[in-house]
């Protein structure tokens, strides 16, 4: 690959961010904006934003704690908690290169291989995106008009494929002894409903924010809506498209906020949301950073560390 093919590929997500950013802002007044979010409540949304920050980051970790623990080797909670916070300086970047680092140290750190890893990972990520289709399908039932009315099908669906999917794949990992299958072929019932209720509880903290902070900006959503809009949202900001969700959560609060209030102050609420996860989660990654980097660090095979003393 040349270096410009390189340059390009590093750059495609910062290009991305400010084309839909740009279309954005074609659409929803930009003074409109600026407006809103100088008349904002503040205080009231940073004194919201830091204990919640705080909490996502415990129940992240206590779940991914209970997910390796259960399907390679005991991490205890304290470990995992250091270890994704130090992913946090990836995550401003994207999900799956905060996954993708956390999955390297735990690999080596747990001397794991790291097929195995990312299929317990997978089988996570199918158990997200499970909690995101049917908390969505609830709560899309209060959603009003058009929105609702396309929302609902959608997430229909997506429980639908995430069925046969599922079905499909433990079939497969019956057949097969491919190491990215085992979990999935030592996954029981209770693992999956315990984790789905770790979803539960992280989307729901996310729920409660919401609903702590949009009145900050003038916006007051339903309650039964917000289960359907927040974890919704989360799932398209998370998607390795633009640097840290920039543009596609702004697109996504517009398309599913939109019944509940005006355009300028649905972009400065998602602007506002943006920046502070970024601004919250850097410091956390840098306090927490040695400790990834020194789980994820290369360790010497016996014979070459007994050489490296002589």
């Amino acid at each position: 690959m040349s270096a410009v093919a390189t340059r390009l590929r590093r750059l495609a997500p910062w290009l991305a961010a400010a084309l839909l950013l740009s279309v954005v802002f074609l659409r929803v007044d930009f003074g409109a904006t600026a407006r809103a979010l100088a008349r904002a409540d503040w205080p009231r949304f940073v004194l919201s934003a830091i204990p919640f920050a705080a909490i996502w980051l415990a129940i992240d970790a206590a779940a991914l704690s209970r997910l390796v623990s259960r399907f390679h080797a005991p991490v205890a909670f304290r470990d995992m908690l250091r270890l994704r916070g130090g992913t946090y300086l990836f995550l401003v970047l994207s999900y799956d290169a905060a996954q993708a680092a956390l999955a390297l140290a735990l690999s080596r750190r747990l001397r794991v291989p790291l097929l195995a890893l990312g299929g317990t990972f997978l089988f996570y990520y199918a158990i997200d995106l499970l909690t995101i289709a049917g908390l969505g399908s609830l709560g899309a039932l209060a959603i009003p008009g058009a929105r609702g009315a396309a929302l609902r099908p959608v997430l229909g669906g997506l429980l639908v494929v995430l069925a046969v999917a599922g079905a499909a794949g433990l079939w497969l990992a019956r057949r097969s002894g491919a190491r990215l299958l085992d979990t999935l072929r030592s996954a029981r019932l209770r693992d999956g409903v315990e984790l789905l209720g770790w979803r539960c509880l992280f989307y729901g903290s996310f729920v409660a924010f919401a609903a702590a902070t949009l009145p900050a900006f003038g916006i007051h959503v339903p309650l039964p809506a917000l289960v359907a809009c927040v974890p919704v949202t989360l799932s398209i900001a998370a998607l390795p498209i633009t640097v840290s969700g920039l543009g596609s959560a702004q697109v996504a609060m517009l398309a599913l906020y939109g019944a509940f209030a005006d355009e300028a102050s649905i972009v400065a609420y998602s602007l506002a949301h943006s920046v502070s996860l970024i601004v919250l989660r850097l410091p956390i990654g840098l306090a927490c950073w040695p400790a990834l980097a020194s789980a994820a660090a290369p360790t010497p095979e016996p014979q070459l560390a007994r050489r490296s003393q002589t």
